[in-house]
């Protein structure tokens, strides 16, 4: 707790920016990206785009998984909710979906991971990946376990885009032309992202992407 409570010591004194801190406050928040990321502590949002204070609406879970749209959800979907405001009430114009390499909740997905009595919440919130894995172990039955979880990494990004466009508040604003769903890989070793280029699902240095 001590080294916490002198980071936020340090932060207020020489980072804080007190004028937008202040502007915020008093106006509100009106980010226009949503950034849907893993909960790993090795991504950090704003510092890998460089983003201010206020620019991004952040959404952070295990594996950046987004469960399809349901009209009536069991339980509470936190994903979801936040999708749904920020589309609906902040007006954001751009969604990333921001993987990243070495990702736990991948490698977990080859794992056999035993339910418990308490892990059942872990074990359902998986499931949202296993198609992802499924489709790389059949596409590439020779391949070794470092370079399937790579796949898997990316293929993951495809389907969680895939099931963020089953949203009706996404798939309005993408037919309208309000809205534009990226996907992105973040290499955590290098600082690099690559890119989903909607031409042909593969992905390419963000540094090569050019508005189109």
């Amino acid at each position: 707790m001590y080294k916490l409570k002198e980071g936020n010591r340090r932060f207020r004194e020489e980072n804080f920016n007190k004028e937008l801190a202040e502007y915020l406050a008093d106006n509100g928040q009106y980010p226009k990206t949503l950034f849907i990321t893993c909960s790993d502590s090795r991504v950090v949002p704003n510092a890998l785009t460089g983003s201010k204070k206020g620019e991004l609406f952040i959404e952070r879970n295990i594996g950046n998984f987004i469960a399809p749209y349901s009209p009536n959800p069991k339980d509470y979907r936190t994903t979801s909710a936040v999708i749904e405001y920020a589309v609906e009430i902040l007006g954001v114009d751009k969604i990333i979906i921001c993987g990243h390499t070495e990702c736990g909740s991948i490698s977990k997905l080859f794992d056999d991971v035993q339910k418990s009595e308490t892990n059942g919440d872990l074990i359902k919130w998986l499931e949202l990946g296993k198609p992802a894995k499924e489709k790389v172990v059949k596409l590439h039955p020779d391949a070794k376990l470092k370079e399937l979880k790579r796949l898997t990494e990316k293929e993951s990004v495809r389907l969680q885009m895939k099931n963020l466009k089953t949203y009706p508040q996404v798939q309005k604003g993408i037919e309208d032309g309000t809205l534009r769903v990226y996907g992105w890989l973040y290499d955590i070793r290098t600082g690099e992202v690559e890119y989903l280029d909607s031409k042909d699902g593969e992905f390419r240095p963000l540094d090569e992407y050019e508005e189109d």
